[in-house]
This record gives structure tokens, sequence and C-alpha cells, in this order.
């Protein structure tokens, strides 16, 4: 849903992304491959884009960059280590709602059971309040289930290991699950709708502890 796997795109392939989130939010994205391994990526975006009231842009772009030091093979996942500063929600100051991965490790392996089933994991270091005591290690795991070749199902959770302090603001100790249904027009264009943070986690009555619903597109193809 939201966080990185060991997938790339091959060389001079890119992909044209935008996500419609909480709060009249919009975020655009542009990745594409400089190499078969090596990625990289850009992105910008605001909250109350639609809607009334002033623009809140984000501080600065998002920069992604991810390289894959192993290709999946029979016995081993597919590994990849990447960079990524790019959080989703509101900007609160000093940090994303749902702070960026910053430094990650990722890894993937695909299964052949009733299509195609593939399981994801990784650890990762936010730069986002990077002094602060609560900013630890990450992890995180996530898989993807084939319906039938256009319709996919995904899900993640989200340790949220360096946001567990209970401050009522964010989150409050239960990690991010995130659930989302994937729909595949041929090989060059994604539509996804997601549930995010099913497990409410965050203080009641805030933005941190509801349920939030993100829609996201992408269009993929090659130079």
């Amino acid at each position: 849903v939201d966080m990185p796997t060991a997938g790339t795109l091959n060389r001079a392939q890119y992909s044209v992304n935008m996500r419609m989130q909480p709060v009249g939010g919009l975020l655009f994205g542009l990745s594409f491959g400089l190499f078969d391994r090596l990625n990289l990526g850009f992105s910008y975006g605001g909250d109350n884009i639609i809607g009334y009231g002033n623009i809140n842009w984000n501080p600065q772009p998002g920069f992604q960059v991810k390289y894959r030091i192993f290709d999946e093979s029979y016995a081993m996942p597919a590994i990849a280590v990447g960079f990524d500063n790019q959080g989703f929600g509101y900007w609160a100051g000093t940090r994303y709602f749902i702070k960026s991965r910053g430094f990650y490790a990722a890894a993937s392996k695909n299964y052949k059971f009733l299509g195609t089933l593939a399981f994801h994991g990784g650890a990762s270091y936010s730069r986002e309040e990077r002094h602060s005591e609560d900013n630890e290690v990450d992890f995180y795991v996530g898989l993807e289930k084939s319906l039938n070749p256009e319709l996919w199902m995904v899900a993640e959770y989200d340790g949220a290991f360096n946001d567990n302090v209970k401050d009522d603001q964010f989150g409050e100790g239960y990690g991010y699950l995130n659930l989302g249904v994937r729909w595949l027009f041929g090989s060059r264009l994604m539509i996804e709708a997601d549930l995010k943070n099913v497990l409410r986690n965050g203080q009641q009555d805030t933005d941190a502890g509801r349920i939030g619903r993100t829609v996201k597109l992408a269009y993929y193809d090659s130079f």
C-alpha cells in the first residue's frame, strides 16, 4: 500500500502517479528506471488542494532512490535498498502525519498459489524527528494476492516503532494496518482504493484515531 518493496522498474520505464488522500490532499509523483536495478523518483503535493481555503503545500519535494542488490531466485527473495523522504498526510511542522521511510532495506518473494502470492518485508530509519527518542528503526511486512489477472488484494502492517509515544497526537503503539484493492487495466494503468489505519492507531476523536481512505492512480510506459 505505502511501504517500499524490492520491485523496480526496468531501464527506460517510467510511472506517473497521483494519490488522493484525506483533507483534500493530492500527491503527484514520477518514477523512472535509470538502469534495470536503479530507480529514481520525485514527488510533490499538499493538503486542501481540493476544497475551500488556503492550500497547505508540502515543505519540500520528495525524493526517492532504490537499488536492487539481488534478484529473486527460487530459494531467495529479491533485496533492495533505498531512500525515500516523502511521508503521507499533512505536514505537522517537523514531520508528516505518517513519517517518511527514510533509509530502508526491503525484501520481496513471489509464489504461485491460485495465481500469484507475494510477500514483502523491510526495515527503515526515518530522518524526520531523528533526534527524538521516539525515532527508532522501524519494521514492516506486507502481501499481495491476485484474484484474477486484473484484480489484486493488498495489505501491510507497519509496526511504527518510530511513532509510538503516547502523546495524543500521532501513533499510540498499535502500528498501522492498511488494506487495499488494486485494479490493473492492461500493463499501463492502475487504480487502487485503500483503507488506512484500520487499527485506529491514535487518540480517539483525532485524525490519528480515524480510518482514512485514499485512491491512487498510476500510468506506466517506457521511453
